[in-house]
């Protein structure tokens, strides 16, 4: 699999998104919310599958990347 390719071409769609390879799949971390709000577009979708298939990926999962600062604490923590 192609970590860094994928990432690449990613980019040329104006996905901004860090890739991990995990056997098959390819776990796409996107920054922030506005990043995932580009893979709401069908189009789009299909394209970074498109892209995930020809690069060696069999499935692609989305993981939205939370900042340090913006993690609730759990209750007596």
């Amino acid at each position: 699999m192609s970590e860094h390719p994928l990432a690449t071409a990613l980019a040329t769609l104006g996905v901004d998104a860090r890739v991990e390879a995990r056997d098959t799949l390819a776990v796409l971390t996107v920054p922030n919310g506005e990043a995932a709000a580009r893979l709401r577009d069908p189009a789009i979708r299909r394209s970074v599958l498109a892209l995930a298939t020809t690069h060696g990926f069999k499935t692609v999962a989305l993981e939205l990347e939370i900042a340090a600062d913006d993690r609730a604490p759990l209750p007596g923590h």
